[in-house]
């Protein structure tokens, strides 16, 4: 009898514990119905604030701007910017604070490549909103506290 109640509960939590975890896909789903999501390879809380990342072509002399932006895991694939134009994507910050995206940029004038989203250095500088303008001269985020400017990486 004893063995039969053990079974018993050893199936009951294997239940429950699918349901929680259909519960939780369902709520990361239903979020948002199209999201343009890049995850990491770490373990990230689905049910916190996603953070965002734009980036605003600031090239002078109205020339187009591609980014190709990656991060351990995800290629988000190459965009063409115009003059102006910006592109937005968004993730989960994963728990052990490591979360990088780096982007590469041209412009016709050779190859830049940039850490565009550093978990280290911008959680707390844009917290959940990471607006970047893009000049020959390197990227700047612009916040309503501050501007930061930054150097191409060689």
């Amino acid at each position: 009898m004893m063995m039969i109640m053990r079974q018993q509960n050893r199936v009951i939590s294997a239940a429950v514990s699918l349901i929680l975890l259909s519960a939780l896909m369902a709520a990361a789903a239903a979020a948002e119905s199209k999201p343009t999501i890049a995850t990491t390879q770490h373990w990230h809380w689905p049910w916190g604030p996603r953070t965002r990342v734009t980036i605003t072509n600031r090239i002078s002399g109205w020339r187009q701007l591609k980014v190709h932006c990656k991060s351990g895991n995800d290629d988000l694939g190459v965009q063409v910017l115009n003059p102006g134009e910006g592109y937005r994507f968004k993730f989960w910050p994963n728990v052990q604070g490591t979360t990088l995206f780096y982007c590469y940029f041209n412009w016709g004038e050779g190859l830049r490549r940039f850490d565009i989203y550093d978990q280290d250095r911008d959680s707390k500088r844009c917290k959940t909103w990471c607006p970047w303008d893009i000049k020959e001269s390197g990227p700047c985020v612009i916040t309503k506290d501050f501007t930061s400017c930054f150097q191409w990486k060689k």
